[in-house]
């Protein structure tokens, strides 16, 4: 039977209409202590390359019970199974996951879902990174509304996957269905006030951009590892009426080494009540893989 989601939506915002603040506290209190609980028993199983959900090793591949894992590529994965692994989990289950798996090796930066960066007019556009792999994830309103014949007349997304910076999974390989799940979701997240995301261990970098600047400046610490940076901080100091010395800049420069502070962070206090305007930017790193763009076939 077909779920009328318009109708599902309806009452789940009603039904959040009459929540008082306490309610919604307890609310968000719970589904944050799921998200969390679930994923300490990710992580748990990760740092032993086991699979948390179908509780098998990352290398096992069984085709009787299919598994987001596979996506790892730690064992004879095939090209067609996605299919299989969209069919039983969705895309927001499988998006998590990848994110879950991106974010433990590097918090963030592995994840491009920059809205600036997407093709304009997606539904979907991100890029994940987890080592030698890159997973993309797009959908144009046609494919959400279900274009074309058979193959592709329902809400669909597109999915690519590179290994070593060579195709495994075209974009257009696949037409993978949206779950009830997903549709509800994405549906309900178009409401005012209704707000979706993958939790604090799925973030990418839109929502790391979305961190006030000056939280980042004070509360970062600098690498001299570039493949290790979520953000780039580029700071200017203009001082009209003294040029700056160069024994400033040495003494910030071991500071940071010392203390672990980013360089910006340092120059603001040094410089603070002084007449000097120190100013930074904060944007991301430029090891932040790039969204893979995808060419949409369009009707003669």
């Amino acid at each position: 039977m077909a779920i009328n989601f318009e109708k599902a939506v309806g009452r789940a915002t009603a039904d959040f209409a009459k929540m008082t603040a306490e309610d919604l506290d307890t609310w968000n209190e719970m589904n944050d202590a799921e998200h969390r609980s679930q994923y300490l028993r990710f992580i748990d199983g990760y740092q032993r390359d086991h699979c948390y959900l179908c509780d098998k090793d990352f290398k096992t591949v069984s085709k009787e019970s299919p598994c987001v894992h596979w996506l790892l590529r730690r064992g004879k994965f095939k090209n067609k199974d996605i299919v299989l692994i969209a069919q039983k989990f969705g895309y927001i289950n499988i998006c998590a996951y990848l994110r879950w798996c991106a974010n433990a090796e590097r918090f963030a930066a592995n994840i491009n879902d920059l809205k600036d960066e997407a093709p304009e007019g997606k539904i979907l556009s991100s890029t994940i990174k987890w080592k030698n792999i890159e997973w993309s994830f797009d959908c144009a309103p046609s494919d959400f509304s279900g274009h074309g014949g058979s193959h592709s007349n329902f809400p669909h997304y597109h999915f690519q996957m590179r290994i070593d910076g060579k195709q495994f999974i075209n974009f257009n390989d696949y037409h993978l269905p949206f779950s009830d799940h997903d549709l509800f979701m994405l549906r309900l997240s178009k409401e005012p006030g209704m707000h979706f995301d993958f939790g604090s261990h799925g973030i990418g970098m839109q929502d790391a951009m979305e961190i006030d600047p000056e939280d980042i400046v004070n509360h970062t610490s600098p690498t001299e590892n570039e493949e290790e940076a979520a953000f780039n901080i580029q700071t200017m100091i203009i001082a009209p009426n003294e040029p700056l010395r160069g024994e400033d800049i040495s003494a910030a420069f071991e500071e940071s080494k010392r203390t672990g502070r980013t360089m910006a962070s340092i120059f603001r206090e040094r410089f603070e009540g002084a007449d000097v305007e120190v100013s930074s930017i904060v944007s991301p790193s430029e090891t932040v893989p790039k969204i893979t763009p995808r060419t949409e076939h369009k009707p003669r």
